[in-house]
């Protein structure tokens, strides 16, 4: 099978962020989660954006919740897939993050496991995206096996790199993530913590005085770890266009970008981050012969 012309489907979740337009023009699936509110419960994307999401945050409540698919709504993507396709990659959020992935992997094993390949992306919004991105494209390309796929979505996931910003310490305490005297005393001190995703969790990195000081930080960080070697990059920001313009406008003046992309972050990441969170996904890009 490996060595002949196959159709090869891509489905990813909608934690990866991926915009509708890009999904569209590469065919990419996106399995939505549902958000949660009280009693309230939307499926991400489809009765609920992400600039609605933060819109409710800020009134609610009550914090948001979230749910994976459910085996069931990816056996049936799956199977409807196959009616097409021969072989399905299915790529989605860090399992440490979502039970997304499982859900995949329990739909796989009843539908067809030797035509679906269920991935663990160890990511999520602006990374996963990219991943994703990655591989429809390569399954698109005109000499595209199962292999060579297979192979483009390791090399982007062992390149691929994230660090961003949040605007407020409330919802990291909020969702247990630092105890409320760390987040009051954050406050007043205007200290906004550096994350990035590291082996599949949200991680901090380090702590800056000041969301100026932050921005900049990051951009020093991306530029010492890249130089002028050729990358893709995606901008995601929650409910913050001036801090992902202000991110655009760097990365253009002083990194080697070969193509740069601009996301609001879906709920999942949301209700962890909050609004005002900003922040770059990046991976490397071959340089041509």
């Amino acid at each position: 099978m490996e060595g002949h012309k196959l159709k090869i489907a891509i489905v990813t979740d909608s934690v990866g962020d991926v915009p509708g337009a890009v999904a569209r023009e590469l065919n990419i699936t996106v399995v939505p989660l549902s958000v949660i509110f009280g009693e309230e419960s939307f499926l991400d994307g489809v009765d609920i954006d992400s600039a609605s999401f933060y819109e409710k945050l800020k009134t609610s409540s009550v914090m948001p919740s979230t749910s994976q698919p459910t085996p069931a709504a990816f056996m049936d993507v799956y199977r409807e897939l196959l009616n097409t396709y021969d072989y399905i990659f299915s790529i989605h959020a860090s399992s440490e993050l979502s039970g997304t992935y499982q859900s995949a992997v329990l739909a796989r094993d009843e539908v067809a496991p030797e035509k679906i390949e269920v991935v663990d992306s160890r990511a999520a919004t602006a990374c996963q995206a990219l991943i994703v991105i990655e591989a429809a494209r390569r399954a698109a390309g005109p000499d595209a096996d199962i292999v060579a796929v297979r192979q483009r979505i390791q090399e982007v996931m062992a390149s691929t790199r994230l660090l961003f910003v949040v605007g407020t310490l409330e919802y990291l305490h909020k969702n247990g993530r630092i105890g409320k005297a760390a987040s009051v005393l954050g406050t007043l001190l205007s200290i906004k913590p550096l994350l990035t995703i590291e082996d599949g969790v949200v991680a901090p990195y380090e702590k800056v005085l000041g969301s100026r000081k932050a921005l900049k930080r990051v951009m020093q960080l991306v530029e010492e770890e890249v130089g002028q070697a050729p990358i893709s990059v995606m901008v995601a920001h929650c409910a913050a266009p001036d801090k992902a313009s202000e991110f655009v406008e760097a990365v253009k003046a002083n990194l080697n970008c070969v193509e740069i992309r601009v996301i609001e972050v879906g709920p999942v990441v949301g209700a962890h981050a909050g609004p005002g969170a900003a922040g770059i996904g990046w991976h490397t890009v071959p340089e041509k012969a």
